[in-house]
């Protein structure tokens, strides 16, 4: 029977069990959460009609993508993915988690009428606001506040009104939201939404409150 005697070696072999372990567990975990969010989505994408095909994104423990070729009104085009945190390594994940990400749900949409004006809900105090506000036209926007730490920024001809509509999505899933962009140059939507909470309702709902608030 084969024994490993020295220390350096057992530990090193000690390394190695607890690395493949994670890696076995963590992929089940990111399979099955794919899984779980791939029914979640599916369930919603219903109302949105048009031709729908779906791809995984490096597999299926990282995640899918989904596109909707002539989607309904005010969506003509769609990509929805859903991307998930590295659990297969535990120290990295837990380098993402102290990092603030979570598994992730976009959306990017082409609109059918392509709004004149811009219209964009960020984090008050993170990166993308100070970003934006650095721009060399950052003077044209205007700044209100929103709930659950977001901020709301504009401009052009009809985006205050604009906002007023978003206004009721952004405070449903204000606590998951990291950007939500309305603009004139495709993608005319940007929406990035952490999970782990919005799915605790449906997708429809999610979606729903989304058309709505463009239409």
């Amino acid at each position: 029977m084969f024994q490993v005697t020295d220390p350096g070696a057992r530990a090193l072999w000690g390394i190695i069990i607890i690395l493949l372990a994670g890696l076995l567990v963590g992929s089940w975990l990111n399979r099955r959460r794919s899984k779980a969010i791939g029914l979640w989505l599916q369930a919603g994408l219903a109302q949105l009609g048009g031709r729908t095909s779906w791809r995984w994104v490096r597999g299926m423990s990282s995640g899918a993508q989904i596109t909707i070729e002539g989607a309904n009104r005010p969506f003509g085009r769609l990509e929805i993915g859903y991307y998930l945190l590295t659990r297969e390594f535990p120290l990295l994940w837990g380098i993402e988690l102290l990092r603030g990400r979570r598994d992730l749900l976009t959306v990017r949409g082409d609109l059918r009428e392509p709004p004149r004006w811009q219209v964009e809900v960020v984090p008050a105090a993170g990166d993308l606001r100070r970003k934006l506000a650095a721009q060399p036209d950052a003077d044209a926007f205007w700044w209100e506040e929103g709930s659950a730490g977001l901020a709301i920024a504009g401009r052009g001809e009809g985006a205050r009104a604009a906002a007023g509509k978003l206004r009721p999505f952004v405070a449903q899933y204000g606590p998951y939201l990291r950007r939500l962009s309305v603009r004139p140059r495709r993608p005319h939507v940007m929406l990035f939404l952490n999970l782990a909470g919005p799915e605790v309702a449906s997708s429809a709902d999610l979606l729903r409150a989304l058309r709505k608030g463009l239409e």
